[in-house]
C-alpha cells in the first residue's frame, strides 16, 4: 500500500488504483505548473485548476471533496506544493475567495514566517 493512498486515499475511501491515478496525476500538475512561465495569467489559471477538477473526478472524487482534499495535501510533505500552485490558480481564474480560506491563510501565515 503506498503511503499517498495511506495518508489521502483511505481518508476519501479511494481504491489503491485511484490513489494511485490521483497522485501520478497530481505530480504531473505539479510539473506541468513548475515549467509554465504564465501561471499568473488567468487562462493558464483556469486551465490548470480545471485539469485539477477533471483529474479530482476521474479518480472517484466529487466536488465536494476537492477542499477537504486540498487542505489534507497541503498538510502532506510530498504534496504541498501542488496545494500551493492550486489555490492561487482558483483564485487568478475568478474562483469564490471563501473557497480554500482556511488552506490560503495558512500559505500565507507560513509565507510570512519563512522571511
Amino acid at each position: 500500500m503506498s503511503e499517498f493512498h495511506k495518508e489521502v486515499g483511505t481518508l476519501f475511501g479511494l481504491s489503491e488504483q485511484q490513489s494511485e491515478r490521483l497522485e501520478q496525476g497530481l505530480n504531473q500538475l505539479e510539473q506541468e505548473f513548475a515549467v509554465a512561465s504564465n501561471v499568473e495569467d488567468h487562462t493558464f489559471s483556469a486551465d490548470y485548476y480545471q485539469k485539477f477538477t477533471q483529474l479530482v473526478m476521474q479518480s472517484g472524487l466529487t466536488e465536494d471533496d476537492i477542499e477537504p482534499l486540498v487542505n489534507v495535501l497541503y498538510f502532506s510533505d510530498d504534496h504541498q506544493q501542488v496545494a500551493t500552485y492550486i489555490v492561487p490558480s482558483y483564485y487568478n481564474s475568478g474562483g469564490d475567495r471563501a473557497v480554500f480560506s482556511d488552506t490560503y491563510q495558512l500559505m500565507m501565515e507560513e509565507l510570512q514566517q519563512s522571511m
